[in-house]
């Protein structure tokens, strides 16, 4: 039985026949998602440019004309994915209180985001398809480990300015913190072995390693 074609979003017209700029706004990002949830069920070289285009009903020409081509679309796909989840972790970055309570806060807000089901399946992709496509892991550390980084930074630059620690290297030290103490249980998550809640024994290890690193950070009149 055959289905009648798709018919894509309506795009109101400038005065000059041209697309206004809400409308290609719009209709741009009707594409992101609909390659969005393309990518996600099937991967991304399973994922062809016809597909995407007969997804979101439009031509070829109309894709172009946005994008360069799937690791661009790519690209708008993580950029977007990172940026809707940002505004929570930037809040907790701007609350002056404990540091510790301040870094946990923020350790469980990462993630619970990266822990994410569409979180894991944008780094199962890169996992399986990095070797053929390597600007796919490129694009997901410059967009999703900047902003992890940049965040956790605040944090310890603010306990650098009260005294609360010594004056410190805190990029290095917010990119070791990442990678100390959220990246391994992340890994667990995405393999399957641990489940996502981050409760009871989960939350107990958490907290030690976060100790752990204030240990080696921390002022000395601490």
């Amino acid at each position: 039985m055959s289905h009648p074609p798709k018919s894509p979003l309506p795009v109101r017209k400038s005065h000059g026949g041209r697309p206004s700029l809400e409308a290609s706004a719009r209709l741009t990002e009707h594409i992101v998602d609909k390659a969005t949830t393309l990518f996600l069920r099937a991967g991304f070289e399973a994922v062809s440019i016809d597909t995407i285009a007969a997804e979101a009903a439009i031509s070829k020409r109309t894709f172009y004309t946005r994008f360069s081509g799937k690791p661009d679309l790519f690209t708008a796909v993580v950029v977007r994915f990172v940026e809707k989840r940002m505004a929570k972790m930037d809040a907790i970055s701007a609350v002056v209180g404990p540091l510790r309570h301040q870094l946990e806060a923020i350790a469980c807000e990462i993630l619970r985001i990266a822990c994410e089901p569409d979180a894991i399946a944008l780094d199962r992709i890169v996992t399986a398809e990095v070797e053929r496509f390597p600007e796919l892991g490129r694009i997901l550390y410059d967009f999703a480990v900047p902003r992890a980084v940049g965040t956790i930074e605040k944090i310890l630059n603010q306990a650098c300015a009260d005294g609360t620690l010594d004056r410190i290297d805190t990029h290095h030290a917010a990119e070791h913190f990442l990678y100390a103490v959220i990246v391994g249980p992340m890994r667990m998550v995405a393999l399957g072995v641990e489940g996502r809640r981050l409760s009871g024994g989960r939350l107990k290890r958490l907290q030690q390693s976060i100790d752990l690193f204030l240990n080696g950070v921390r002022s000395r009149s601490d």
